[in-house]
Formats: structure tokens, sequence, C-alpha cells
């Protein structure tokens, strides 16, 4: 009895820990002395790891885990690095397991019926090939290393040409691990509500920077990475129909005279495609020393570069106000002219603030639609994402307002728009 109560002791020590000391059980001190050594050639003798908090998708499977690692050396040196760890077959996993789970009409049935059906299921896979499945994980898994393969690949050129990527230290082709200098443990929207205007200001016109330069010199990568979800008119044309005719509740007549008004904004699709980063939002970001830098350098595409400098400056959670937006877009632009070749194209000012106005008019179709929602009530930000206030349908319909003022060739989709947004603001 004594021994029982010893075990359930540890066990339950082992949990905390666990849950304290997040990370997978390969990041232990003998695996990473392969890559981190001190002056003498000695690994770590402590490690401190933090799973960082990265932003998912509800729902989507954990196929990738990011930490931070602290090491400290015998002589008294320390080293901080990120760790990428790719699971290969979390995915599959969970599409078995949501195709074995009873359905709602399944659930219903007579307690008879279900077993019945139960036995049926288990006859027939006996009946199937037993190596299937193991073929089927074995075709994903070389998949799954190959595109990690390619994504290390282009860290290695994306991070030589500037430093919005940390740069690589080491990849593990077998267990999918890869190491790369530390991207910091918090993530930017979060330590931007912890800083000043001053301190705000420097650090987002820093990465602002980082991203000029990255795409300023990065077309020999765009050229061979794969399109994304392009922007294109007819995209553009979808989203904003959805957007006036849900969120804003338009009558069909005038959501069709808002969409011919809005030629000058589909003409941002005919701006020169270039590399654009999976996710540009403060949420993509992490801070290390007041330098933010992307985590994720998976899921490169090619669409309009600008875009990504649109996702971080009109996010809600930052607050900026229209000046500030404007001043954003003119220190980017500044320092990805500086970057590129004088002959070749870059967006002007005019076409950012275009872009700014698309996204706008889409997220306030979205907020508008969830505030007369049954979740807005029960939820603690507009659309559930972290940081964004109760107020920003308010702030967004004002700023959109405010950028439409600015464009005289955009004055009939003012006057069309401006009475429903003016009752938002």
């Amino acid at each position: 009895m004594i021994l029982l109560y010893v075990i359930l002791v540890v066990t339950i020590i082992l949990l905390a820990w666990r849950i304290n000391h997040p990370g997978d059980l390969r990041l232990n001190r003998r695996y990473l002395a392969r890559y981190l050594k001190d002056a003498l050639g000695r690994g770590p003798v402590r490690l401190q790891t933090t799973k960082l908090p990265v932003d998912r998708p509800t729902g989507a499977p954990e196929e990738r885990a990011y930490y931070d690692i602290e090491a400290e050396f015998a002589d008294e040196s320390k080293r901080s690095v990120s760790v990428q760890i790719v699971y290969p077959l979390e995915e599959l996993h969970q599409e078995r397991e949501q195709r074995n789970l009873p359905s709602n009409g399944e659930a219903s049935m007579m307690p008879g019926l279900t077993e019945m059906q139960s036995s049926f299921d288990v006859g027939a896979r006996l009946k199937e090939d037993p190596f299937k499945d193991l073929a089927t994980e074995e075709k994903v898994t070389a998949a799954k290393a190959a595109m990690v393969n390619r994504e290390v690949d282009q860290l290695r050129t994306a991070s030589v040409n500037g430093v919005v990527f940390p740069r690589l230290i080491a990849h593990d082709e077998q267990r999918l691990i890869t190491i790369t200098e530390s991207v910091g443990k918090q993530r930017f929207d979060d330590v931007w509500q912890e800083l000043d205007d001053a301190a705000r200001r420097s650090m987002l016109l820093q990465l602002l920077q980082d991203i000029a330069v990255f795409h300023g010199r990065s077309a020999d990568l765009a050229a061979i990475l794969p399109p994304g979800p392009s922007h294109n008119e007819r995209a553009m044309r979808e989203s904003l129909y959805a957007s006036l005719d849900n969120g804003l509740q338009l009558a069909t007549a005038s959501i069709q005279q808002a969409l011919s008004a809005a030629g000058p904004l589909y003409a941002t699709a005919q701006l020169e495609k270039g590399v654009r980063l999976a996710n540009a939002s403060p949420r993509g970001y992490f801070v290390r020393d007041g330098r933010a830098r992307s985590f994720n350098w998976a899921d490169l595409r090619r669409d309009v570069s600008a875009l990504d400098v649109i996702e971080l400056v009109c996010d809600p959670a930052l607050g900026l106000s229209v000046e500030q937006e404007v001043e954003s877009f003119t220190a980017y632009l500044d320092k990805l002219r500086e970057n590129t070749d004088v002959d070749a194209e870059t967006p002007t000012l005019v076409d950012l603030r275009r872009l700014a106005i698309y996204f706008q008019l889409v997220l306030v179709g979205h907020l508008a639609l969830f505030q007369r929602g049954p979740n807005a009530v029960n939820s603690k930000s507009p659309l559930d994402i972290k940081h964004w206030p109760a107020t920003s349908l308010s702030r967004v319909a004002n700023k959109l307002l405010a950028h439409l003022q600015a464009d005289d060739e955009l004055r009939a989709l003012l006057d069309l728009l401006a009475p429903v947004l003016r009752s938002l603001v």
C-alpha cells in the first residue's frame, strides 16, 4: 500500500512538472548537446523549456509545436534558441478520430442497432489489408518530411536577406526538429499592451523596416514560391459582397452600386506579386530584446507583398489612428525603395491606403455580423481575437471613413457607405 502511495505522489509531481515545463521529451540535454556547446565544446548542464503561445485556428491539429529553450553551460554562459517540431501524422490521426466518431443520428439510435453497426464495422476492418494504414502513414510522413526540408531551404534564403526570420542553427531531417536563433517568448500583441507610446512606435517602426528589407530582397525566393490565395479582383468582389450583404446589410441595389464604385480598389490586384508571410498579424510575431520576428517561416507564398503591412498595421489589437497608419505606410515605403532596384515597381502610398480601405471594409462586415450574433455578449473580445477591444467596430468604421474621404477617386463609394458607417461610429 505504501508503494502505491509513493507511485501516486511521484506521478502527481511528474504531471505538475510537465505542466510547468512543457516540451517534447526529445528536447533534452543529451540531444541538444549536439548543436549547443560552450567555448570548450561542452553541452548544456541545464535547460529551461517554454512552449510558445502561437496563434492556431480552433480545432486545427497541432501539427507544429514551437519552443523557446534557454540553455546554461558549465562555464556560466547562456544561450537561447527557438525550436520547431513537426508531427507529420497529427492531421492524419485527427481525421481518423473524426471519421470513427458516431454521427448525431447514430448516437440517437437504439443501443442494439448501434452495437450491431459497431460489430459490422469491426468485421469490415478485419477484412482490410492490415498494412494499409502503415503504408498510408509512411507515405504521409515522407511527404511531410519533403515539405519541411523545402521550408528549411527557404528559411536559409529568407534569413540571409533580412531579419524578419531567425537564422538557422540546425535541422534534424529524421526527427523534423529545426533549431534557430531565439525569437523570444512573448508574442508581439501581448508585448504591445505593456509598452508606452514611444516604445510602441519604435518597435513597430523597426518591424516595418525589417519587413520592407525582406520584401525588397526576396525576388529570387518569391520566384520559386507557390501562389497562395491570390489577391485578385474576383476574390475582392466576393469578399466585399459578403461584407456589404451579411455584415452591413445593405440592399441589393446599393451593394451593386458599391461594387461598381470600388473600381480603384480592384486595381490593387495588379500590383506586382512578391513574397508574402503566412501570418503577418500582430499574432504572427514574437519579441526578443525589443525586436519582433516571425516564428513561422512555413507557408510562405507568392502574392501582393504589401498585404503583410496592411495585416499588421490595420489590426485592431494595435489600436492605431488613421494618422499613425499613414505614418507606418510611409516608413515601410521609404525603406522598401532603399532595398529595391531603381527600375522595379513599388507600391505607392495611395495603393497602401486603398489596400487598407479594402481590408477595413471587409473587417467592418465581419465585426458587424459578430456583434449581432449570439456569442457577442459572452465573448471577451470581438471575433474572439485576443486584445481586440470591444470598440473595434466603431474604431474601424471611423478609420474607414477617414481613408475614403482622403481619396477623390472613391467619392462615389464614400457617398454610398457614409450613412451606414457613421451609424456604427
